[in-house]
């Protein structure tokens, strides 16, 4: 079988020429190194480890995790299971079926989804029956909450639970939710609000917390208000904070003169937010909620609520623009200094928006970038929060305002991409065969030493000017000649100026060699200027072109003085088939 490199059939290049390959592209652009090999699936992580499942290095299918080059076959994972990213360090296989953990490729059977969930369940118990002091109601002391996994694969554990609350006031729906690690250090997220700005008729009031009621006009009356969060999904988080959109609603009490019993009612529509000099009302949903994104911190606020410990900040944005007019939030959503990143994919075409969370003149609101839309053939998130693309041969990622930047140079039929952080990214196409890895070490790590495709002291570099490549060494000088690639092993050839060649025949100490359009020298069959030939693909002059009768896949093939296969013809009383082969 020839792979997909080798078939070429429409090249049309004199053996005697040299082409030089010009890529166009920015200067900053890395080019990845294209190696065959049938890729299933891969995950990427940090310090060049990696899990990747195929025939790659001319090795037999397996599972392999592969640390500092090392391929370690995994044995008790088969190829071709099904995988997913799990708690910032393991690979889930087969739906927790066995874990590994790419820190130290070390497979386990273990349960580590559930257990991390029964010990999140538990450990939360024990801290709320702990804490509680009429909060939550009795049960929640002696039953385990049912705990949702809210994190990403990038990050350690985190859960959501609903704690039925004791009193039903305030127009609460019967629980609050609570956020808690493994260990069950929590916090209840419906209580601190930060700071909603409540504007009415010749009034305002501040709600700095769930629980407090403050008296305002509506109508020329003094009344009591409080606010309320429902309906609350998370949409992202980093090491410090918790992101969620959420429902908000504003309630006002009523008393009954004769029975002294007290009534709650919506009362969303009657106010404004913000400041006198800077009322907004914004756009309500079809139930009368405002929709908001909370920036909630993990850490413990040193006071508690009925004995329940709650954020030490809380900030709330109206999903609005300054104006107040709500604005969509796409379905896939992450977290990146600060900002949330948001995206959806509909037919060919990607939509990308980034969310900057603003306050002006006490009206804390959505500022949303243009939208960003590219077609793409691959999308992802990282460790950071970053959304990559690929697209039509590069690797780009988000710039977090309304554009993507190319990072990397790589084969035009990718389709598939995972990616840790800028250093770590593994792109494939399992039915073209071929796959690139870049594997270094990440920003955090204590060693700043980095792999050849993503420092910028050492490895490909581009010419600004002319686009053509060279590779610069450890030394600082340009490599001259054959090179080999340390990380994907491929050969290339630098003229005295140290410029990559690409695209066609060079000869070198007698023998010709093929250069295919990346400049990595081909081994093998390869069809060119409408004639198959055939280059060396063992050591010892590897890659030179062969001539006269060649014996490969346990058939005979003649090649002429030039090189070019025969066919259909006799040479020596042997008969060539159409295929070039000998019938025997």
């Amino acid at each position: 079988m020839f792979r997909r490199s080798t078939k070429i059939t429409s090249l049309i290049v004199a053996a005697a020429s040299i082409a030089t390959m010009v890529p166009a592209m920015a200067a900053d652009v890395k080019k990845v190194d294209t190696q065959d090999g049938t890729v299933y699936n891969a995950v990427a992580y940090k310090d060049g480890k990696y899990y990747i499942d195929g025939e790659v290095e001319d090795k037999d299918e397996a599972a392999y995790y592969v640390s500092n080059g090392k391929y370690t076959d995994l044995d008790d994972v088969d190829s071709g299971d099904e995988i997913a990213r799990y708690g910032g360090k393991y690979v889930e296989v087969d739906n927790g079926d066995y874990y590994l953990d790419l820190e130290t490729g070390k497979v386990t059977d273990d349960e580590v989804r559930d257990d991390s969930k029964d010990d999140a369940e538990t450990n939360l118990r024990k801290k709320i029956r702990k804490d509680n002091d009429g909060r939550y109601v009795d049960s929640a002391e002696s039953e385990n909450p049912d705990a949702k996994l809210v994190s990403n694969g990038f990050q350690e554990e985190w859960y959501e639970a609903k704690i039925s609350a004791k009193s039903k006031s305030n127009g609460n729906q019967g629980s609050y939710t609570v956020y808690t690690d493994v260990k069950g250090n929590y916090i209840d997220a419906d209580h601190n609000l930060g700071k909603i700005n409540v504007v009415t008729t010749g009034d305002s009031v501040t709600l700095k917390n769930t629980n407090d009621k403050e008296t305002i006009k509506i109508d020329g009356k003094n009344v009591e208000i409080s606010a309320v969060v429902t309906d609350s999904e998370v949409i992202g988080m980093d090491k410090d904070y918790i992101y969620r959109k959420a429902s908000l609603q504003i309630y006002k009490y009523a008393k009954d003169a004769a029975t002294g019993d007290v009534t709650t009612s919506d009362a969303t529509k009657l106010v404004k937010f913000g400041s006198k000099n800077n009322d907004i009302k914004p756009e309500l949903t079809a139930d009368g909620k405002v929709q908001i994104i909370q920036k909630i911190s993990k850490a413990q606020d040193s006071d508690d609520i009925d004995g329940a410990k709650f954020a030490k900040t809380v900030n709330t944005y109206f999903l609005t623009n300054d104006k107040g007019e709500a604005k969509e939030l796409y379905a896939n959503t992450s977290v990146n200094n600060g900002k949330v990143i948001a995206y959806k994919e509909s037919g060919d075409s990607l939509y990308v928006q980034a969310l900057t969370l603003k306050s002006k003149n006490g009206y804390y609101y959505t500022d949303i970038s243009d939208t960003d839309t590219d077609s793409y053939d691959a999308v992802t998130t990282d460790v950071d929060g970053n959304v990559w693309t690929l697209e039509k041969g590069y690797a780009k990622k988000y710039n977090n305002d309304d554009d993507f930047d190319k990072v990397y140079k790589v084969d035009g039929s990718f389709d598939k991409l995972s990616v840790y952080d800028k250093d770590n990214i593994i792109a494939w196409n399992e039915g073209d065969e071929v796959y690139s890895v870049v594997a270094g070490k990440s920003k955090d790590s204590d060693d700043t030493t980095t792999d050849d495709t993503v420092t910028t002291t050492t490895g490909w570099a581009q010419d600004a000017t002319t686009g053509a490549w060279s590779y610069v060494k450890a030394d600082g000088t340009k490599a001259i000649g054959w090179f080999q690639s340390p990380t994907s092993q491929l050969w290339y050839y630098m003229d005295a100026n140290g410029v990559m060649q690409a695209n066609g025949w060079i000869q070198d100490g007698g023998s010709w060699y093929f250069l295919d359009s990346t400049g990595a020298m081909k081994t093998g069959w390869v069809y060119t200027g409408g004639a198959w030939y055939f280059l060396k693909p063992t050591n010892g002059n590897k890659g030179a072109m062969q001539t006269g009768w060649i014996q490969t896949g346990g058939k005979w093939y003649y090649c002429n003085a030039s090189g070019a296969m025969l066919s259909n013809t006799t040479v020596g009383g042997y008969v060539l088939g159409a295929d070039g082969a000998w019938i025997k």
